[in-house]
């Protein structure tokens, strides 16, 4: 399998990731809160928080199986 075709497979679930990690962000805030306004206060904040440990931990296994 060329390096192209690989490639293209990661970043079509990576793009999967955003949509599902939107609606857990929401579904989890709105049974924790019942005011719209701190659902998505909140949900906006956990998504970025999400992303953000989640490009971390990426970088950090793309970093650890740099030569394998």
């Amino acid at each position: 399998m060329s390096v192209p075709f690989v490639l293209a497979n990661q970043i079509n679930a990576v793009v999967y990731l955003i949509p599902l990690l939107a609606v857990i962000s929401l579904v989890y805030n709105a049974t924790r809160y019942e005011i719209p306004q701190v659902i998505i206060q909140r949900s906006i904040r956990f998504f970025f928080t999400a992303i953000i440990i989640m490009g971390a931990l990426m970088t950090l296994l793309a970093l650890l199986s740099w030569n394998l």
